[in-house]
């Protein structure tokens, strides 16, 4: 008896196991295959705390501004704000660190001044910009940004580098207005003559 039920049940374990091969190769649904399948993989954007990747997600309206004042491109605003910081550490008591209130000051003031700086070349420059395939990209010159929006940016930018000139002591808020010239006068350098780099030199040294 027992024989007998070991053959019928081996006999029904070789119908189900041809059954599930035919399946397999005819493409047939399996029982595994009506379980919900596993969710796709998300590709998340590896994190960059670049300063082109601080602009490119920065909301579409502040992009164009942002490249106004080259925040994409930083190395200017570091050129002028690392003589400020040595500086500032010089003046610290032996055994302190500088003063991080001053340090902010300068920081803020080192990327409001470029930035007024690089609007005021691109709102010189234009109409040079828009023949030059390394400049023809920059917002004024692709017409992101009008003359007058510009304008107003820079008043911006101005206007908040002169709250944190007023910080500042008396002496400094005189260099400061003293270098408000060259930066304006710069972008004009180039027209006459071919040495440009050096009222860019003048004006970092009396920025700092």
């Amino acid at each position: 008896m027992l024989g007998f039920r070991g053959a019928v049940l081996a006999r029904g374990l070789r119908v189900v196991a041809s059954a599930w091969l035919r399946d397999s190769s005819s493409g047939a649904p399996r029982a595994g295959d009506w379980l919900s399948p596993a969710p796709p993989q998300l590709h998340r954007r590896p994190l960059s705390l670049s300063a082109a990747a601080v602009v490119s997600s920065a909301p579409r309206t502040m992009q164009p501004y942002l490249r106004l004042m080259r925040l994409d491109k930083p190395i200017g605003t570091w050129l002028l704000y690392l003589p400020c910081t040595w500086s500032i550490g010089l003046a610290a008591e032996p055994g302190c660190f500088p003063d991080w209130y001053m340090l902010s000051l300068f920081g803020t003031g080192a990327i409001l001044m470029r930035g007024a700086g690089c609007t005021i070349n691109d709102m010189w420059d234009h109409d040079y910009d828009k023949k030059v395939t390394r400049t023809a990209n920059r917002p004024i010159a692709a017409g992101d940004i009008s003359i007058f929006q510009s304008f107003v940016f820079l008043g911006g930018q101005l206007t908040l580098a002169l709250g944190i000139l007023l910080c500042l002591n008396y002496y400094s808020i005189a260099l400061g207005a003293a270098s408000l010239l060259l930066v304006i006068t710069y972008p004009l350098m180039k027209r006459i003559t071919y040495w440009p780099q050096l009222a860019l030199g003048e004006a970092f040294i009396h920025s700092y």
